[in-house]
């Protein structure tokens, strides 16, 4: 049994490590072999280059890597039971774990596609990578809230994204938000707030409200970046290696990480 034990409880760090490896290796290899198709300047809006050769925004594109980071951050401090103490679906179930931190991980390919090639294709994953954070704050909230299984959860995690990917077929340009489907991200984001909440007043679960504090701080910085530092901005140096997208990247990252931090945190009075 103990040999079982420990088996699981690697898994929640081996499968989101076998996501980084395989998703990472597949985005080179769409690179490097133009599955993607040729650069529209799709994502061109952020400042950076284009740069000749295969990476058009290095900086915009490895900054990337914060996801990655913190997708394995997360696994391996759920792995190792770092905060075990605290009973919830994250520290005590291992399809959230794994499900979670694998997902963290995939918003850094997903978002590279686009910074590297420029291409619609690649606007679609990098618009994906944001459907599938917000989609998970939505389950995730709502599973809580109305205590379902797994099911459930996939059901309304696909629900969201299905709903995000319809709204995104509206291309007109929208002011601040740009696209519908950012937008539709947006509202997302509201919904699982407010289901977050009503898990605290209603469902009565205790979490150290410190680091949903610091996520949301993050995420309102990040966003202004992304809105002051585009094309034609005092900020931009198209050739800088200090890029406000790139910074968004970071900020948006460690939103995630805190967002994970105020989940583990959770303790439910029965």
């Amino acid at each position: 049994m103990k040999d079982e034990t420990n088996s699981r409880n690697s898994a929640v760090f081996i499968i989101p490590l076998l996501v980084a490896v395989s998703s990472f290796s597949l985005f080179i290899l769409a690179v490097i072999n133009g599955w993607m198709g040729p650069a529209q300047n799709v994502g061109g809006d952020f400042c950076e280059g284009p740069y000749d050769g295969l990476i058009k925004q290095p900086v915009n594109t490895w900054s990337n890597f914060g996801f990655i980071t913190a997708g394995l951050l997360v696994a391996w401090q759920l792995m190792k039971g770092t905060y075990r103490q605290q009973r919830n679906m994250l520290t005590q179930n291992d399809f959230s774990a794994i499900f979670f931190s694998s997902l963290v991980v995939l918003l850094g390919p997903g978002s590279m596609a686009m910074h590297a090639t420029l291409t619609p294709i690649g606007g679609e994953l990098d618009m994906l990578s944001m459907y599938l954070i917000c989609a998970f704050m939505v389950a995730y909230a709502t599973q809580r809230y109305y205590r379902w299984g797994a099911p459930q959860f996939v059901v309304v995690f696909i629900s969201v994204i299905v709903i995000c990917e319809v709204v995104g077929l509206y291309h007109p340009h929208l002011p601040i938000i740009d696209y519908a489907g950012n937008a539709i991200f947006g509202g997302f984001i509201i919904t699982a707030i407010i289901f977050e909440m009503l898990n605290s007043f209603v469902r009565k679960a205790q979490h150290e409200k410190k680091w949903g504090a610091f996520g949301l701080i993050s995420l309102i910085a990040a966003f202004a970046i992304w809105n002051f530092w585009k094309n034609d901005s005092p900020l931009c140096d198209p050739h800088s290696l200090i890029q406000g997208h790139a910074i968004w990247h970071l900020l948006d990252a460690l939103a995630v990480y805190f967002l994970f931090r105020y989940y583990v945190s959770e303790h439910r009075e029965e």
